[in-house]
């Protein structure tokens, strides 16, 4: 996507300078290399940038002929599996040479999809996540995260070193709480912790595990709107509990989940819950099951439609 380009020709149609489309928050030398291609800006700021161009987000992506909300969320759609299991290795492989296809640009999202296929892949095979991750250093150099960077935060934190998901969460747990008060954007704290907590259990890491519950639980008491929140924090406590070899509280919280998607007609997302907690039951104690889940749920993606 030419996200700069774009930009660029919105702004010459109106005949606008540089100055102008900078306003307070960026330098024209700065804007010029967005324009060129040479670099990419916060979401925020991109925001703030066609507000000064007295342009709408929605026309800026009519006019670059794209819709990545809707291209992520049938991503999402075509590699997971009715019951909240990610597709075989083999459809992966094939979805990553699609996007590859498609020739991304640096900062395009089909770019960082093929990166999350590619370690997804490494994940089911319990094989070592690349060591150059330029998601950690897209991460770790933009000083003030807008929502594009706690989504990618969202979904890719299993993919950096623990210590570095763990480090990276108060940022995220802080910048995020700035959105709860977007309808779009109120999942993203419990999308955030929700795959957090999944990544620290699968690097065993039972405190940062217990530390994401805790959080969890104290946000769920200032937003509780979301049914699927409180499923996912009250289905952890019940991983947490099997990991922690308590096996009767780990049965009676998954259950307790069942019970309830059940009951609240949340029918795919109950068989998610079911099929992981049958696994849970089965190979709690053998050291080397390991578990990865994505909730993308900041996406829009549902598994009850």
């Amino acid at each position: 996507m030419d996200f700069g380009k774009t930009f660029k020709q919105i702004r010459k149609s109106k005949g606008m300078t540089l100055k102008e489309a900078a306003g307070e928050s960026m330098s024209q030398a700065q804007l010029s290399r967005f324009e060129n291609e040479q670099s990419m800006v916060t979401v925020d700021l991109l925001y703030e940038m066609l507000s000064n161009i007295n342009t709408t987000p929605q026309e800026y992506y009519f006019l670059m002929g794209a819709d990545p909300e809707k291209e992520l969320k049938d991503f999402f759609y075509r590699i997971i599996e009715l019951d909240g299991k990610f597709q075989e290795t083999e459809v992966l492989e094939t979805e990553r040479e699609k996007l590859k296809d498609s020739n991304p640009g640096p900062y395009d999202w089909q770019r960082y999809m093929i990166y999350f296929i590619e370690n997804l892949i490494k994940a089911k095979n319990n094989e070592p996540f690349d060591a150059d991750n330029y998601v950690r250093d897209y991460l770790m150099q933009i000083e003030d995260w807008g929502e594009r960077e706690l989504r990618i935060y969202a979904l890719f934190g299993f993919i950096l070193p623990v210590e570095t998901t763990y480090f990276l969460m108060k940022t995220a747990v802080k910048r995020s709480q700035l959105y709860q008060g977007i309808p779009q954007d109120m999942k993203l704290l419990h999308t955030i912790l929700t795959n957090n907590f999944s990544t620290f259990i699968f690097h065993n890491r039972l405190d940062y595990a217990k530390e994401t519950l805790l959080l969890f639980e104290e946000s769920l008491k200032h937003h509780s709107e979301f049914v699927e929140s409180h499923l996912n924090l009250l289905f952890n406590k019940g991983i947490f509990a099997f990991k922690e070899e308590n096996v009767e509280k780990g049965k009676r919280c998954c259950e307790q989940v069942l019970s309830l998607c059940e009951i609240l007609q949340q029918k795919e997302r109950g068989k998610m819950y079911a099929y992981r907690y049958k696994t849970w039951v089965k190979e709690y104690d053998n050291p080397d099951f390991k578990e990865i889940t994505i909730e993308p749920g900041i996406l829009g993606f549902t598994l009850d439609g």
